[in-house]
């Protein structure tokens, strides 16, 4: 995307809805419209990346492989982490008849002072053994290591609501760490923080789910000139890149007026986690209001030449560029945008 003029690059993680063998339209009960013709009258293209992780870290010249705990670790400790860091997020696993499902913190909520007892207890359970576990933010721990741990396993939202057993820690030290967090499961059964979260009906927090372990890298860019978002590995991003963040106005007018010469990268992720859950009222309901707050008067911005171009990435390998051109091109029809969808 040029940089010349004024331009929008949002990223829509969960677009495509929730896993289901019924097609998106069964599930709404109107029709985004300003969706549909964004879609329906943009250039297609390929982007690498298959969620929004890989595209974020991509967007800012960064391998897709690149650790994420210490970027994050940067954001929620100010300090840059020297080693290798690994988080180890809490984590709630349920038991069915015949699997255990994980459930990371966007399924349930935790309190500093919560997150602060039950890291307590780890660290006083496994002082003896070297280990320290911080948690700088509530749902977001963190283990620091001299060496680097043998073992790779991947992050708990792309786990969220299915079975473990296939995405447990593999490598030479898988089986220590699966003893391990079959010991911390022990731990946090009978904590009193746990105790008192189920006389209150919540969702225990019986595990932690180690990812992300890496070692801070040199530099990040990106061709940006704002990060507006509330996701923390785009803040971290573009932290370490030297570019300014914020977080998405109420008013489209308001984000248009913020947006200079260059591209502004918006990250919106409504959708994104009703549907890993398969949540589907929750979905269409961000949906809707993602049509109404935001899709809307983008389209809007456009048709008056407030932004150049809008650029919507659903996190999926595809890229859809649009400009107010394309968009008058009334002979191009409009299609129901999940057929435009890979």
């Amino acid at each position: 995307m040029s940089t010349a003029g004024k331009h929008i690059a949002l990223l829509l993680p969960g677009l495509g809805g929730p896993a289901s063998d019924h097609p998106i339209g069964d599930y709404l009960e109107r029709r985004p419209l300003s969706l549909d013709r964004l879609l329906s009258r943009a250039a297609m293209s390929s982007l690498p990346g298959s969620d929004l992780d890989s595209v974020l870290l991509r967007s800012f010249g960064l391998a897709d492989t690149t650790a994420i705990a210490p970027l994050t670790c940067l954001l929620d400790t100010g300090q840059s982490p020297t080693g290798f860091v690994m988080r180890a997020d809490p984590v709630h696993l349920r038991a069915d008849q015949s699997c255990v499902r994980l459930f990371e913190s966007h399924s349930f909520s935790i309190s500093q002072e919560e997150a602060a007892a039950l890291v307590a207890s780890f660290n006083a359970f496994y002082a003896g053994d070297g280990w320290h576990l911080d948690a700088p933010v509530a749902d977001r721990w963190y283990l620091r290591f001299e060496r680097q741990p043998d073992i790779t396993s991947p992050s708990p939202w792309s786990v969220a609501g299915e079975d473990i057993y296939g995405s447990m820690p593999q490598g030479g030290s898988a089986r220590e760490w699966h003893a391990l967090l079959n010991e911390v499961q022990m731990l946090f059964h009978g904590h009193e923080v746990n105790l008192e979260r189920e006389r209150q009906g919540r969702p225990v927090i019986n595990g932690v789910w180690p990812w992300g372990g890496g070692v801070m890298p040199g530099r990040a860019s990106g061709d940006y000139t704002r990060v507006v978002a509330q996701e923390p590995l785009a803040i971290a991003l573009a932290r370490l890149a030297g570019i300014a963040t914020g977080t998405l106005p109420d008013a489209v007018a308001e984000l248009v007026a913020q947006t200079g010469k260059g591209v502004v990268l918006v990250v919106c992720d409504d959708l994104r986690w009703p549907a890993r859950y398969n949540e589907i009222e929750k979905w269409r309901a961000a949906l809707d209001r993602l049509e109404r707050t935001l899709l809307a008067g983008l389209t809007d911005a456009l048709a008056k030449r407030q932004i150049d171009s809008l650029r919507l990435l659903p996190c999926n390998g595809q890229c859809f560029t649009t400009t107010r051109r394309r968009q008058r091109a009334f002979w191009r029809p409009v299609r129901p945008y999940e057929q435009v969808l890979n």
